[in-house]
């Protein structure tokens, strides 16, 4: 059943008894009252089998999961896991390499060249991932990672499924086979499939406005619509909603591409609007666009 809200400003509350139950938000003060009030965590703040069963069965066809090796994408770790840190510490030694001028003229020669998303997406993740494995990640790599799910209503469509998980499973054979062992392959293999699904719309949307800050086209258009917590506590929600959730059980979806569209805030672009946990590759994604939308303008 869908809950009736108190006012046009709660969330959206989609619950189905013993089934599902669901809370989407996309008022920015609402994001933010609800990830300050310590009744929300990362998902794998619960061990995954004891997870909501359409989030085991959603995310093992996602690039956020790799349920052959139960593994999960550092974002979604409680700070409290004794993994995050270490994880997030490699991540930001290896952003902090940068990228080349090169790398820039060529980006922006294939954007100018009107090359196709596919070409952008495996050049592109050359620029971004080639240095966690000191050599150039496979045409059919890149490929493959456009085929994880990203959203739930894919889901529902068998082929879309099917090829999601049999891509997702591809993609960390072969980082299984070409990082280094202490290296955690999720992270690395999100990151691959992060830039295929995202860079391209968002490089030809930089080339259509050269003339706009790039913090505005990229609060404007997020590249990254969602981003899920589970409740760990039991609550109201400070109020907004009708009544509790359910610990372990209710999980809460934060539109943060929404929220960065009213507020213009770029940290609801790579996060939930605050500083803390923001995506590591913020800085690197903001300098490199800046660098390539000046390039195209000189050209």
């Amino acid at each position: 059943m869908f809950n009736r809200i108190k006012s046009p400003f709660n969330p959206l509350r989609i619950n189905i008894p013993f089934l599902l139950d669901i809370i989407i938000v996309s008022d920015p003060e609402q994001i933010r009252t609800i990830e300050t009030s310590g009744d929300v965590d990362r998902l794998h703040t619960f061990d995954t089998a004891s997870l909501p069963w359409w989030v085991k069965f959603y995310f093992r066809a996602t690039k956020f999961h790799d349920d052959k090796r139960d593994l999960w994408f550092c974002p979604f770790e409680s700070t409290s896991n004794p993994t995050y840190k270490p994880r997030r510490a490699y991540l930001e030694e290896k952003v902090a390499t940068s990228y080349s001028k090169e790398d820039v003229k060529r980006i922006a020669q294939l954007l100018k060249t009107n090359a196709t998303d596919e070409v952008l997406a495996h050049e592109m993740v050359q620029v971004v991932n080639q240095r966690f494995f000191g050599k150039e990640i496979p045409l059919d790599i890149t490929k493959a990672a456009k085929c994880p799910l990203q959203s739930l209503g894919e889901a529902i469509f068998p082929w879309k499924y099917i090829r999601g998980r049999k891509a997702q499973q591809q993609i960390m054979d072969y980082c299984e086979q070409n990082l280094s062992k202490d290296v955690h392959i999720l992270d690395i293999g999100h990151n691959i499939g992060e830039v295929v699904q995202a860079t391209a719309g968002g490089l030809r949307r930089l080339k259509d406005n050269l003339e706009q800050p790039i913090e505005e086209i990229f609060t404007t258009h997020a590249l990254t619509l969602q981003a899920p917590r589970i409740v760990v506590n039991s609550s109201k929600l400070g109020g907004l909603l009708l009544f509790p959730t359910t610990r372990g059980k209710t999980v809460v979806i934060h539109k943060i591409a929404k929220a960065a569209a009213k507020t213009k805030n770029i940290y609801f672009t790579f996060g939930t609007g605050s500083s803390e946990r923001a995506c590591v590759f913020k800085d690197f994604f903001l300098a490199f666009m800046n660098d390539l939308q000046q390039e195209l303008k000189d050209a």
